[in-house]
Parts: structure tokens; sequence; C-alpha cells
């Protein structure tokens, strides 16, 4: 068991959870209410607004009958919207999918699988077991993680033993002004479930310290990232308050960030739209910030309905660029969010290898060491996916 760096103090360890952690938790923490009043659109008139222009383009087609299909707007086959939606409008909610008769045969196949392997729970456990048993071990993680390891990078990770491997870090493209060191470590990688853009694509990170806020930043602004997910709280040991929340507006080193609309919403999570300018460029980019901070730390929600409804919005984000994700560690709750929604893609697009969720939790964690942390969390995937599916066939008349 290691020791943990946590703003230079020492945490619990992510990777084994105390035996006291409850299966769940009550759903009394709420998003922070805003200390300043948020007005204006948010869409930024500088730029930024690229992602959300092919996003309500989509809408238009949706809503005018056209026959167009995702795959005319970069959404490469996922399901068309039945009525006219623009996922950056933080004051709608999702439509219901209106699924073609494949994608119904193929969710009632999907369906039937899940629900049966969810009440499985004993042969879960043993599958879960198993894939424990095929985890990155530390010594070779190390050997996998030279450059967050390097010295210049240690106080960049949260977690000592949760560091990104060489090959699918995110690299910055250019250092922040305020590193000492000047490299492009961040603490994150890119995660995906397929070789193409079929499936959304991950940048999965920790919770960004103080120290990193600059970074992560700029991470979101040159990866052209469209979405935040936050999955976890804002406090000082599990993620650091990189939003302005006291007065809507912040500078982070070169990057000015703006709260331009924020929203509680009835599923416990709170929408806000961001806008982040770089002070040397120019450059304004616009980005949906979504925090969930009901999901408890190595466990699950009492409900799938939250994190479901978060998938059904960024099913309508275009996939050209990756979605950052993140809790603490950003393997654990994280991993299992990003399992419940490519494992929904994949279905929707008739790929039943997206039955094995060993496999998949497998090639997650072959990008980003540890994913899925608890045997809690995959169970939850099970019935998350299981449940989803219901809905999909419910909200078609099946």
């Amino acid at each position: 068991r290691f020791s943990f760096l946590v703003n230079l103090t020492t945490a619990t360890s992510p990777t084994s959870p105390p035996p006291s952690a409850p299966a769940t938790a009550s759903l009394s923490k709420r998003c922070r209410e805003p200390a300043f009043a948020v007005t204006g659109n948010a869409t930024s008139s500088r730029g930024g607004g690229g992602l959300r222009e092919k996003a309500r383009a989509v809408a238009r087609l949706a809503g005018s009958g056209s026959r167009h299909t995702h795959a005319d707007a970069q959404y490469s086959g996922g399901p068309v919207p039945g009525v006219a939606f623009d996922p950056f409008d933080i004051e709608a909610d999702p439509p219901p999918l209106a699924l073609t008769h494949e994608q119904i045969k193929l969710c009632k196949d999907a369906l039937a699988h899940f629900e049966r392997r969810s009440k499985q729970l004993d042969a879960l456990s043993d599958e879960f077991q198993r894939l424990q048993g095929m985890r990155t071990m530390h010594p070779e993680m190390m050997k996998m993680s030279t450059v967050a390891r390097d010295a210049a990078n240690r106080e960049k990770n949260r977690y000592i033993d949760v560091l990104p491997f060489d090959d699918t870090r995110v690299r910055l493209k250019s250092s922040a002004t305020s590193q000492i060191s000047g490299n492009d470590y961040i603490n994150a990688s890119f995660v995906k479930a397929t070789e193409d853009n079929s499936v959304a694509r991950f940048i999965s990170t920790q919770g960004p310290l103080v120290r990193t806020f600059e970074d992560f930043w700029e991470m979101v602004c040159e990866n052209q990232c469209p979405v935040i997910v936050m999955l976890t709280q804002f406090d000082s040991v599990k993620c650091d308050e990189y939003l302005p929340l006291q007065n809507g507006q912040g500078t982070y080193g070169k990057y000015n960030v703006k709260i331009r609309k924020d929203t509680r919403d009835k599923h416990q999570f709170c929408l806000r739209a961001v806008e982040v300018q770089c002070n040397e460029s120019g450059k304004v980019h616009s980005v949906l910030h979504i925090e969930y901070p009901d999901w408890p730390d190595h466990g699950v929600p009492t409900s799938t309905d939250a994190v479901r409804q978060i998938q059904k919005r960024l099913h309508h984000i275009p996939r050209e660029h990756p979605i950052v994700a993140h809790c603490s560690a950003g393997i654990g709750r994280t991993g299992a969010y990003i399992t419940i929604h490519s494992s929904i893609e994949r279905i929707l697009l008739g790929d039943t290898s997206s039955y094995d969720l060993v496999e998949t939790v497998k090639k997650s964690r072959s990008q980003r060491t540890g994913m899925v942390q608890t045997e809690q969390q995959y169970m939850f995937c099970y019935r998350a996916i299981a449940d989803e599916l219901k809905d999909l066939l419910s909200s078609s008349g099946h």
C-alpha cells in the first residue's frame, strides 16, 4: 500500500477503499450555489462556437423532419433525435431518441444480456476479481509512466500511484507560463473504446490541483474539448476549485474563465456554460461543464438516473474532439462513467463486443491505470446500461 500526495499532505489511497466505505451515499451533497449573478448568452460571440453550430445544425435537420442521419453531421451512426435539441442549451432537456428498427432489435438483444448478467451477482463478483488479477502492477506501471515520475512533475500528481502511461498521456502543446519546468505534462490520459470517431473519445484526468489549474484549462483549449464531466465535488482534498464559483470570473495563469450561465438540473447535477479566453492569443473557447457531486468516492449512486441523463445529453455532442471526464483520481467513477457511455453508443452501432465489459474495462485500463476501481462500480455499469436500454425501448414504444 502506498502513501499519497494531495496538496503535499497524506490522503487515503483511491485504489484501496476503506472497509467501512458505504455501498451508496445519501444524495445530500448538492452543487454549490453561485455567489454571483450569471447573465448573458452562453454562446461566445468571439469564437469557440464551432461545435455548438454543428450540434445546432443537427438539431435543425431533426426538427425539419430531414432524412439526414447523424453520420451527415459527424455522428457516425448514432440514433437521430426525434425533435430539435441543442446539447449546449443548459435549460433544455435531451429529447427521447428515435431508434431505427434495427436499433430497437439491437437494444432488445443487449437488454436481455445485461438484465440477465446484472442479476448474477456472484458471477459478476468473480468476473471483477479476475479483472483485478489482470491489472497493471505497481513496478510495471512505474516503467510505463516515466514522464509522470520525473522530479519536475511529481507535485502535479494528486496521487503518487495514479499516473498516466507515457504512450497515452495528454501532452500540452505549449508550456504554461507559471510552470517552473515549462514542460508538457499533465496527469491526464486519452481513453477511447474504438479506433475511429464513431464513439465518443475521452480525456480521463485527476481533479485539478491549484498548481495545475492553468495546465487544465490549457488542455481543454488545446484539445477543443466541448464538455467537462465532473463526477465529484469541490473540496481541498479530492478536487480543488478550478472554476470561479465565487464571482463568476477568474484568471488562471494566461486563461480567463467566465461562467456565462448556471443552472441546477432536476436530476441532481449542475450545468454551466463556461467561456475560456487565452490572454496571449485572444481566442475564446466555450465549454459545457457538468458537475455531478452525489457519486460517492469508491461507491455508487443510489440510482442510475443522473448518470444516464448526462449520457443522453452528451450523445448529441459532435465527436471531433474528446470529452474531459474526471473525479478525484480520474479512474474509479470516471472509468465507470466512460464504460457506461461508450457501451451504450457501441450497442446502438451494432457492436456486440460491447456486451463484454471485461474486455471494455481491460481496454480502458490499457490506456489509464485502475479504470473502474471497485466491484460496486463494476456492477453499477451493468445496472446503468440495462436501465438505459429499457428507457430507450420504452421511449420508442417497446
